[in-house]
């Protein structure tokens, strides 16, 4: 079990991050995009029935504060495989398991698409909530940079390759996204219009537009809430409860990349836990785990 993450942006400030588990019954998105060569744009049509529209499973993290919601980063939205597609992940002839799948006709030569092991991140501004929704224009979606995703193409003699998928897109989207609460349940909806650009055969030839809808849920009643965090001379320290007994350990970042371990058994025998520490940087993000 990981607490929110604790974004600490400056002493007696805080924010921490919910954890939203995707429902991938209900959430997906459809590819469309287009192949510029020769002074022509090409639109891209599907290899096979489905092929250009998946599911997507992971977590997505977001900050809750009174009336207000803000993406923090490090979500993780990972596309699942909608078939077996062409061309090979290294962009040679045959095919694999992917994402999706598209082609294009163009100059009498079929150009072949297959996007591999996509992994998204979710990141915004703080962003008000009224009567349950809130504007998800500001949201940016980006490539995470955990992921290995690629772009494999094959355009016969023009060439053949794999690009790394990279790259941020604004949510282009007028329809408000919404975040309901039915008993202990919070679900967050949240429609996606996204746009990416990539350079296969020249530069920024190619155009991917990602559109539906992402939908994820989380348990209102955490096990693990956090209570406070507070500097005194330059001693931090975390309070947060719990069921009694367990052991948990609170580690600490400069980046939320590199981590390490402060305390590895923090325990209470009530449901009020404790941590202290030096505050050795004037920013620091910490976690607690068990």
């Amino acid at each position: 079990m990981l607490a929110g993450i604790l974004l600490s942006l400056e002493p007696g400030t805080a924010v921490f991050a919910d954890v939203f588990t995707m429902d991938t019954n209900e959430s997906s998105l459809t590819l469309s995009g287009t192949i510029q060569a020769l002074g022509s744009t090409y639109a891209l049509t599907p290899q096979g029935s489905g092929s250009l529209t998946t599911t997507y499973s992971g977590t997505i993290q977001a900050a809750q504060a009174a009336g207000t919601i803000q993406f923090t980063g490090q979500s993780l939205v990972q596309g699942q495989n909608s078939g077996v597609w062409q061309p090979e992940s290294d962009g040679s002839s045959g095919s694999a398991p992917a994402n999706y799948g598209g082609q294009v006709s163009a100059l009498g030569q079929i150009v072949e698409v297959a996007l591999r092991g996509i992994l998204l991140d979710v990141t915004s501004p703080v962003i008000s909530i009224t009567s349950g929704q809130f504007e998800s224009s500001s949201l940016v979606f980006g490539f995470s940079t955990n992921g290995t995703g690629t772009l494999s193409y094959n355009a016969g003699f023009f060439g053949s390759g794999a690009k790394p998928l990279d790259g941020y897109a604004t949510n282009n989207v007028s329809t408000l996204a919404t975040l309901a609460t039915a008993g202990t349940e919070q679900t967050l909806t949240i429609p996606v219009n996204a746009v990416f650009h990539f350079s296969l055969l020249s530069q920024d030839d190619t155009t991917l537009n990602v559109q539906g809808q992402f939908v994820a849920v989380r348990n209102a009643v955490p096990s693990l809430a956090i209570q406070s965090i507070g500097v005194t001379n330059r001693v931090v320290t975390l309070q947060w409860q719990s069921p009694a007994g367990q052991s948990f350990a609170v580690m600490s970042s400069p980046d939320l990349t590199t981590w390490q371990t402060n305390a590895s058994n923090v325990s209470s025998s009530t449901t009020a836990y404790t941590w202290s520490g030096p505050a050795i940087a004037p920013k620091t993000f910490y976690r607690i785990a068990n």
